[in-house]
């Protein structure tokens, strides 16, 4: 179903809703949708009220106009107007990978509306996440005997970038190189099949895939020229946000997630005021997919600890 904010049709679904308890679910990409969260909805909704929804210019939701103005403060005041309309006093947000940067800045924007926040295997500082996923992905690319494609691998595990957007570029041609799709999707105990299974496309038209590219632009665009405040950039460090967020926080990582890295993970670690880690060691980057149950069964538990 569709919710009107601004004048835009966001869709949105809600599991559970004979419960109080609220549990928001940001998805990440940016542009990947709500849709493989379903299942988990699903289960979590048996306890929680549970409400997705794609990001404006993603998938189901109204697409961006080229000449739109979008970004990531935009979304947050888009998701804090959602919660006015459904009436909603205060929630838990969940953010898996992007949809971390977007928690963090909206727990840190609206501390007042937040109860618990999740960050499932999160990146808030992307840069961090490509050097890390080209050193995952380094033995397959040496396997394939590519030149062109081992320099690049090389690049951005060393590189310093003065153009922060270049990463995005540089890691999305590495990805184009790689064969193994297990790797490709950041998968490490379930198949690409058992992935593409788990979400229902029946209703998906063909259109709606190319939406994110989009979405992904803008998220990607300065502010405009001689601005005196500064536009938050998907490419931006977010990390120093972290210890401003005052609400429980459960930190959610992967074994073998290249996205959450090591980094990342001590730093949430030893700056969150009040978090818990649970480490899922069957899992790389989907461990709601991959240990599904443990997963369910974690967040419940987290959700329904007295603050």
């Amino acid at each position: 179903m569709f919710i009107d904010i601004w004048g835009k049709k966001i869709w949105y679904e809600v599991y559970g809703a004979e419960h109080s308890g609220t549990l928001l679910y940001l998805h990440g990409g940016p542009g990947a949708s709500c849709l493989d969260f379903v299942d988990q909805a699903r289960a979590l909704g048996e306890k929680r009220r549970v409400i997705l929804f794609d990001q404006l210019g993603v998938m189901r939701s109204d697409a961006i106009a080229e000449d739109e103005s979008y970004g990531m403060e935009y979304q947050i005041e888009m998701v804090e107007e959602m919660r006015k309309l459904l009436g909603i006093e205060k929630w838990s947000i969940l953010g898996h990978s992007y949809g971390g940067m977007l928690a963090v800045l909206y727990a840190s924007t609206y501390p007042n509306t937040i109860q618990k926040v999740i960050l499932d295997c999160p990146s808030l500082w992307f840069e961090d996440s490509a050097r890390a996923t080209a050193e995952y992905l380094s033995a397959h690319i040496d396997s394939l005997n590519d030149e062109q494609a081992r320099k690049l691998c090389e690049k951005i595990k060393i590189a310093e970038y003065e153009n922060p957007t270049d990463v995005v570029w540089d890691l999305s041609n590495l990805l184009c190189y790689v064969t193994d799709m297990e790797l490709r999707f950041y998968l490490h105990s379930i198949s690409v099949e058992e992935y593409e299974k788990s979400m229902d496309t029946a209703d998906i038209a063909d259109e709606m895939w190319g939406k994110g590219e989009r979405h992904l632009m803008k998220l990607l665009e300065a502010g405009p020229a001689g601005s005196t405040q500064k536009k938050a950039l998907m490419t931006d460090d977010l990390l120093p946000l972290i210890p401003k967020i005052t609400a429980p926080m459960l930190l959610i990582n992967g074994k073998y997630d290249p996205v959450c890295t090591k980094n990342q993970t001590a730093y949430i670690l030893d700056n969150a005021q009040h978090v818990t880690q649970a480490v899922f060691e069957n899992s790389a980057h989907y461990p709601r997919l991959e240990e599904a149950k443990k997963y369910t069964d974690t967040v419940l538990r987290f959700l329904e600890e007295a603050l």
